[in-house]
């Protein structure tokens, strides 16, 4: 069967809309299709993409129903709600988690057989709802993770050493949040380690720098939002990075939330780490030689997460 490159993204707002924007600007796709509640959103942001189509790379664009899943290769999930002020952590869970088990029984009505990529908050309990939600297997469910913390780690590092960010290889593996880590152990520029490259540097890398870096990483989404009310622009690009390996299944490693079955004795969980990406989703997991600290830093959140979603899945039932 010859590849469309048709893409769905659910949810037309900030994310959903830049996303959209993103993925035809690259040229990625030849169809795309976005779904929301608001039908009319979804036809106006269609339409102001459209006219910039003489500009871009041929591609039929525009709003639609869960009945134009059929044949998409990659459903992009960004719909939900945001953190409204005051609102505990575990009401958003609940709340975003209703409508990820809504979306995905649609997509398992109307959609063949697409790799489904979720960026709804919590990134890493909402893939998980998505995983045990969908009737594709667990490696063509999975969220953006950790993905966009290791860019804004590469980003800072890069600022900090005077490096290019493309040169840079470091991973934030672990939570998109809270319990996220950085992979300081094995971080390095071009091969060298991040611990070697100081010596020539003159910039870091002593402990209360690397920690003064990381939370500049951990908090740059709160930072953007306090700034100028949101992120899209750069889980945007996000999305399309994920997106782009699938469609030309590169086999590129990129920081996923994936599902964790054993990895460091851990279960049932969805959580950032290096997977090899494709076409089909998931290909294989990179299993990461972990310092002590970070395998320990690992599970500490794992347990966090497990806990959230023991109470995520009870709620629903009730």
């Amino acid at each position: 069967m010859v590849k469309k490159n048709k893409v769905a993204i659910i949810g037309a707002g900030q994310v959903g809309a830049t996303t959209a924007f993103t993925l035809a600007i690259k040229g990625l796709v030849s169809e795309l299709v976005l779904i929301d509640i608001d039908k009319e959103k979804a036809e106006g942001e269609a339409l102001d993409i459209n006219h910039g189509m003489p500009f871009l790379n041929p591609a039929k664009i525009y709003a639609g129903t869960y009945a134009d899943t059929k044949d998409a290769e990659v459903v992009i999930i960004t719909a939900g709600l945001p953190r409204r002020p005051g609102q505990s952590r575990r009401d958003l869970i609940h709340s975003n988690n209703r409508i990820i088990t809504d979306i995905v029984q649609q997509l398992n009505k109307y959609a063949d057989d697409p790799v489904i990529i979720v960026a709804t908050n919590p990134v890493d309990l909402m893939a998980l709802s998505a995983q045990k939600t969908s009737k594709q297997p667990k490696n063509k469910v999975f969220g953006s993770g950790t993905l966009l913390d290791t860019a804004r780690f590469r980003f800072a590092l890069a600022q900090n050493c005077k490096i290019e960010a493309r040169s840079i290889h470091a991973d934030i593996i672990g939570e998109h949040g809270e319990g996220e880590l950085p992979v300081w152990s094995l971080a390095n520029i071009s091969g060298i380690p991040i611990a070697v490259y100081c010596d020539v540097c003159d910039r870091i890398c002593e402990p209360e720098k690397r920690e003064e870096l990381f939370v500049e990483v951990r908090d740059a989404g709160m930072e953007v939002i306090r700034k100028k009310g949101a992120t899209y622009y750069a889980i945007a690009l996000t999305l399309a990075r994920i997106t782009e390996a699938i469609l030309r299944d590169e086999h590129s490693v990129l920081t996923v939330s994936l599902y964790l079955d054993g990895y460091l004795g851990i279960n049932d969980v969805s959580m950032g780490l290096p997977a090899v990406i494709g076409s089909g989703g998931i290909q294989r997991v990179i299993n990461l030689p972990l310092s002590l600290d970070e395998q320990k830093s690992f599970i500490a959140t794992a347990e966090v997460l497990k806990e959230l979603a023991k109470d995520m899945e009870e709620f629903k039932h009730q």
